[in-house]
This record gives structure tokens, sequence and C-alpha cells, in this order.
């Protein structure tokens, strides 16, 4: 029964991480451009925003719920090194920086001018929030391969 729901944890986690990236690839490359033409109309923009919004928000949920069941599920293994640790941290701080660049588009609108910022914000703004975060998504999905083949290693 335990490995029946650590496949559907497993499941849920890889189908919220090709919904946030996937959907992050598509914003970035076509819609985001679309949206930029004179032919849209501002409640398809405002729409668009909002779905894309709630997509990623579910997505992190998600991830964070499930990431966390299967970190413990995983280092509770003897499979489980000192290599596969280490790249799992580097995963987990990655992702946290996702959540971070999410999370402050979110509460953040517009500042007002000459209002202060954070040296960690002002840098986030300056490599762009969905670009970013679509960047930091293929790397940590690369890294999820390189923890499976250190886990299959081990085995």
């Amino acid at each position: 029964m335990a490995d029946v729901f650590l496949l559907i944890v497993r499941w849920a986690h890889a189908i919220a991480a090709v919904a946030w990236v996937g959907g992050g690839i598509f914003y970035w490359v076509v819609l985001r451009p679309a949206l930029r033409t004179e032919g849209v109309p501002p409640a398809v923009a405002r729409f668009a925003g909002t779905e894309f919004g709630g997509l990623v928000a579910l997505s992190a949920w998600t991830l964070v719920i499930t990431g966390a069941v299967l970190v413990f599920a995983r280092l509770s293994e003897p499979a489980a090194d000192v290599p596969y640790a280490a790249v799992l941290a580097v995963k987990i701080a990655l992702s946290g920086w996702m959540f971070f660049l999410i999370s402050g588009r979110r509460r953040r609108r517009t500042p007002p001018d000459g209002a202060p910022r954070g040296r960690l914000r002002a840098a986030a703004d300056a490599l762009g929030h969905v670009n970013m975060t679509v960047v930091l998504g293929i790397v940590v999905f690369g890294l999820s391969d390189v923890l499976r083949l250190l886990i299959e290693r081990n085995l």
C-alpha cells in the first residue's frame, strides 16, 4: 500500500512540475509575445494572467506538499548517500528560489519610485521573474534525473 501511495505522490509531483515549467515556457514563448501585440484585448490579457497565476499557485503548493513526502521517503532509504543528499539540497535551494520569485511577484505590484528594495529582490527583478523561473525549472528537472541516477546506482 505504501508503494501505491508513493507512486501517486510521485505522479502528482511530476504533473505539477510539468504544468508549472511547461506553462512557463508557453507563457514565455507564445502568450507573452501575443499579449504584447495590440490585437489582444486587455480583458483577454487579464484572464490569461489570472489563470496562469492560479496554475502556478496550485502547482507550487502541490510541489511543496508532495516534495516534502518524497524527501522523507527517499532519505529514509539506505541508497540515499551523501552525493544524493548534496544534489537534493541544490534542487531544494533552486526550487526555493523559484518559489521566492513567484511569491514576490504575486505580493508585489509596481513599487513607487524610490521605494527601498532589498538586494535579493533587486537581483531577482533584474533577472526577470518568468524567464528565471523557466530556466530554474529546467535545471531542477535535470537535477531530478541526476537524483534518479544516483539512487539507481546505489540499489
